[in-house]
């Protein structure tokens, strides 16, 4: 999410012939099938062609799904939905929680004044929890971005109001923000302790340390920034077990002219094909958490911080090394398989 704006078969059971499930499990199996009680949220968000959602299946370790449904797009609290109920069945079936994205368009002019008019709140919400009972949702998660400092009171107004009406319905409310920086519309507008205190999950988005908009090249999400993200947040007032890990499958490919920088999105198994066929090392930045590969074009050098299912591990881990309640990925659909395990196994590691 964020400037982004976030399937793959369950490896164990699904795949096998009614024969191999007559056998004895090899251990393998058995350490996929354990399940951990944290959360494990995926988001998934349609291609710029897509009018609906597919549902991608249930990855290994993957508890939560939540699809880019909704939008409120105006001051009168409107909401547009591409929600479907074969979409919801088909969750339910696979043993899968539920919480739909919601966004403010992430228009700043259009949420202030939302924010500021009582009746357009009101609206919102009720709109919102109307969608929830149509298509029978265990929760919604709230992604309001790109919001002036000045409208941070309004935001903490309008989560409880919609916090406490989802809840009376039985629903769980989760509501995704950055760590503490100074950045004025991404990060300033967020009374962190205030909003964790009405909300079920704050899902940290610990990706972007590094976007096109702000000029300079390098990771999307190294350990080190990973990590004093944890710290401040906590500091600022997020409970650890209400706190779920956002983390990338995405990174960005990045090309150097002239003294400009240009970056864009690379997604895992692209960043991998790249780099065998330009033919280029790549070596493992222990600092970073991640390998790094580069070449040079037609007087242009392009570089890559690579995110895969090594370095997705690392931040994992800090899930246990924090207690926190578990892990977000952004998103569905542009990774490769062998993270979904790492990922489920972290998680178990978590629980011990």
């Amino acid at each position: 999410m964020s400037w982004l704006k976030i399937g793959c078969l369950l490896l164990a059971g699904l795949l096998g012939t009614a024969a191999a499930a007559a056998a004895p499990q090899p251990q393998r199996q058995e350490s996929q099938q354990a399940r951990s009680s944290k959360v494990c949220l995926m988001w998934q968000q349609p291609k710029p062609d897509e009018k609906r959602l597919t549902f991608p299946g249930r990855p290994e370790g993957v508890n939560v799904i939540s699809p880019c449904w909704f939008h409120i797009i105006n001051e009168q609290g409107e909401v547009t939905s591409i929600a479907e109920r074969s979409y919801v069945r088909q969750a339910r079936q696979s043993g899968m929680k539920i919480w739909p994205l919601v966004t403010n368009s992430f228009e700043p002019q259009m949420t202030a004044r939302l924010l500021k008019s009582p009746e357009g709140r009101q609206k919102a919400a009720a709109n919102l929890v109307r969608l929830a009972k149509v298509y029978e949702l265990d929760g919604i998660n709230i992604d309001f971005e790109n919001i002036a400092s000045r409208d941070r009171d309004g935001l903490t107004s309008f989560v409880t109001e919609l916090s406490q009406a989802l809840h009376k319905a039985s629903m769980t409310v989760s509501l995704d923000l950055t760590a503490p920086m100074d950045q004025e519309y991404w990060s300033k507008c967020y009374d962190r302790k205030a909003l964790a205190a009405q909300v079920d999950y704050i899902m940290l988005m610990s990706y972007d340390e590094h976007s096109p908009g702000f000029g300079s090249s390098g990771s999307v999400a190294s350990i080190p920034w990973v990590q004093q993200g944890i710290e401040n947040t906590l500091k600022d007032g997020v409970p650890a077990n209400k706190m779920l890990l956002g983390m990338p499958l995405y990174m960005r490919l990045w090309s150097e002219k002239d003294g400009k920088t240009k970056g864009k999105t690379l997604h895992m198994p692209a960043a991998q094909s790249l780099w065998r066929e330009k033919g280029v090392s790549r070596r493992w930045l222990a600092d970073i958490g991640q390998y790094y590969y580069k070449y040079q074009e037609q007087g242009t050098r392009y570089r890559v911080w690579q995110e895969d299912a090594r370095s997705l591990a690392l931040k994992a881990a800090l899930i246990s090394r924090y207690d926190l309640a578990g892990a977000a990925l952004w998103k569905k659909g542009v990774e490769t398989p062998d993270v979904w395990p790492v990922l489920a196994q972290a998680l178990v590691n978590a629980d011990r």
